[in-house]
């Protein structure tokens, strides 16, 4: 595997650093399209240890006042005798300056406690390949992954000063997420064997989670969202101040007063306000807290002082004071960027923006940074095998039929005309860089060649008609309509790819739709064909979804997903094959061992190969994130992805605006 993977030592030691291309290298067009390219490495990013009280604690000028006026504690009381510690790849400090960054709509905010405060007991590192420490300083994997011990830090304070213990992970289990009111159903994720997780306070600093069977997933879906969901975001949160507002520490008739009091009919409706990020009251464990919330036209989140995280030099973290979002409309935020009046934005900044990003950077005093697409970098064309016409179906069952219509689709010409030629022909597979890669699938069946694709056409039986059209078994047209929506994808791949296949004698009209129209028509199995994004992310195992139907984000085959999410009581029966990626998925979520992860999805990724349900078109496009030349350790290389809570993964906390710069 190339590239090594990030290690950490837990004691004071650092995680290894690695070389990486030059500036100049991660530039150059031709380094970003280049097929046989070696995979990106990160030249630095940040690192973790543990706090050794080698120093005294320091705090950032705008708590001074309050200190010495007696109105909050010092800074050694506030960050606890076992802060993590966070390493800049760049510089350390200075304090202070406003994150300027914006967003395309206030429900968008909502996932700042998400992405930006991404705290949660273990967090992913910036590449997607390495769980890290977090409000656990370290665990231990039992029983073949059924038990899972986390040790907590001692110390950490919410953001009123109010200890962080057990009993705020307890307080989710064992009062929210058994309420029905809270949580109808509870989440396949804390079930195994039919039981639900037994979690245990071992002492105040010590959670034990129990499984009847292994679950081998669980540490990574912990860094993928339950690590902050269980402790603060979400639905979790601080026990001492959400328990004022729940039906077992309060009676419901005076929840239900309190309640109607601020608008609300039932008393869960005021619980969840009371969790909502735009609630000023609630504790929080981010780096920054909500500090001016809608209707205000500028959202300000202000400086946690009670934050639990330092420098190498006890500088408590985050360096910056203030980040403020702006709405605007999307097309707006491409001109903020131009202009140099964001600090560090990682989204709403579309590939079709490219060269004028590129060519505006000196003057608009930024740079434009190519960050890997966990997911989204991947563009499908998925035939829908569960499709109503028993004759289409038949059609598309057929590997052969979409083997060839892959040969059928020139890649290239989607590259240029829809991504400035910065895609790169490939299936659906794990990128390089990932643990899991498989160079013989993302390479399968991408040549160009409709020769090939008309002689298997032929030799399914398809001849063309009279027309040019070919004819179904039946003696109809064979014609499909590819759907895709604008929102989603660029609207000239579906035209494109429709006018590929037309040329092969499958009669293909694109249509362009809204994304939830789309999305309806898609579980309505009323599909013929669509373009969708997506694919397989660094670590695959946590949203196989166009590998195998296993979710409602299959889109391939809905129907099969709804039999295998419900045990086989609803949709359709798989046939043997895509059985057979069922029991192989449902091995790895037993194993937790990543060699046994891997070696289970190499043969799922060789079923795919073999049958290829889902049509790759073009992947490895960047994720655009421009930033301020004043802005520092903002890694230069990072996977962007869901899974990894982007740009949590990378550490914001860590960085810097330094005006010197």
């Amino acid at each position: 595997m190339l590239g090594a993977l990030l290690g950490i030592l837990l004691v004071g030691k650092l995680i290894h650093l690695h070389s990486a291309p030059s500036a100049e290298v991660l530039q150059s067009l031709d380094s970003l399209v280049a097929p046989e390219r070696h995979p990106i490495e990160p030249k630095a990013m940040h690192a973790v240890a543990e706090w050794s009280g080698h120093t005294a604690f320091k705090e950032a000028p705008m708590w001074r006042d309050r200190v010495e006026a007696g109105s909050l504690p010092p800074v050694a009381e506030r960050v606890g005798p076992e802060p993590l510690v966070m390493i800049p790849h760049e510089q350390a400090g200075p304090y202070g300056g406003t994150w300027r960054r914006v967003a395309a709509g206030v429900a968008e905010l909502s996932m700042f406690e998400r992405r930006i405060g991404y705290d949660g007991l273990v967090r992913w590192d910036p590449m997607g390949r390495k769980i890290l420490p977090n409000l656990a300083k370290r665990w231990e994997i039992l029983e073949e992954g059924r038990v899972y011990i986390f040790y907590l830090r001692r110390g950490v304070r919410w953001s009123d000063g109010h200890p962080f213990t057990a009993d705020d992970i307890l307080f989710f289990f064992n009062d929210l997420l058994v309420d029905t009111d809270l949580h109808p159903a509870i989440s396949h994720v804390f079930r195994r064997g039919g039981e639900m997780v037994r979690v245990d306070k071992l002492d105040d600093f010590t959670i034990r989670f129990r499984f009847k069977e292994p679950h081998g997933l669980f540490l990574k879906k912990m860094g993928s969202g339950l690590g902050y969901t269980v402790v603060g975001a979400d639905n979790g949160g601080a026990a001492h101040y959400l328990k004022q507002f729940h039906r077992k520490y309060v009676p419901q008739e005076r929840l239900e007063e309190m309640a109607r009091a601020e608008g609300y009919e039932y008393w869960h409706q005021l619980f969840r306000a009371k969790l909502d990020w735009r609630n000023l009251e609630a504790p929080r464990l981010w780096p920054w807290i909500p500090k001016q919330v809608p209707p205000r036209l500028t959202i300000i989140f202000e400086r946690n002082p009670y934050y639990w995280k330092v420098d190498p030099e006890g500088r408590q973290l985050p360096y910056i004071d203030r980040v403020a979002y702006e709405i605007l409309n999307t097309e707006a935020i491409a001109l903020k960027a131009i202009n140099g009046d964001l600090g560090m934005q990682d989204f709403h900044l579309p590939i079709q923006k490219y060269s004028v990003l590129m060519e505006n950077q000196r003057r608009g005093g930024y740079r434009v940074l190519h960050w890997i697409d966990g997911g989204d970098g991947m563009v499908l064309a998925a035939l829908n095998l569960n499709h109503k016409d028993p004759v289409l179906r038949k059609i598309f069952h057929d590997r052969r039929f979409r083997i060839a219509l892959s040969h059928a689709v020139d890649r290239r010409e989607i590259s240029e005309v829809s991504f400035s030629g910065l895609a790169e022909p490939r299936q659906l597979a794990p990128p390089p860089w990932s643990a899991f890669a498989w160079p013989a699938l993302e390479h399968a069946h991408i040549r160009y060649d409709p020769a090939l694709s008309e002689s298997m056409l032929d030799e399914i039986g398809l001849y063309r008609g009279p027309d040019g059209v070919r004819r179904r078994p039946d003696g109809k047209p064979l014609q499909i309509f590819l759907e895709a929506s604008p929102t989603t994808v660029d609207r000239h791949i579906p035209i494109t790819v429709a006018r590929h296949w037309t040329q092969v004698g499958v009669k293909t009209e694109a249509k362009l739709l809204a994304s939830s129209l789309l999305t309806a028509r898609m579980l309505a199995r009323m599909l013929d064909a669509a373009i969708w994004t997506g694919g397989a992310d660094v670590d695959p195992v946590m949203d196989p979804r166009f590998f195998l139907p296993f979710a409602s984000g299959s889109r391939h085959a809905p129907a099969y997903s709804e039999w295998y999410e419900s045990g086989g009581k609803h949709g359709h029966e798989p046939p043997p094959d895509m059985r057979r990626l069922m029991d192989l998925y449902s091995e790895i979520k037993l194993v937790y061992r990543q060699e046994d992860q891997i070696r289970l999805f190499q043969e799922i990724m060789k079923l795919n190969r073999e049958h290829l349900w889902v049509i790759g078109l073009v992947g490895r496009i960047p994720h655009l994130v421009v930033v301020n030349d004043a802005f520092r350790n903002v890694p230069e290389v990072a996977v962007w992805s869901w899974p990894m809570r982007s740009p949590g993964n990378t550490a914001p906390e860590c960085y810097v605006m330094d005006p010197a710069r």
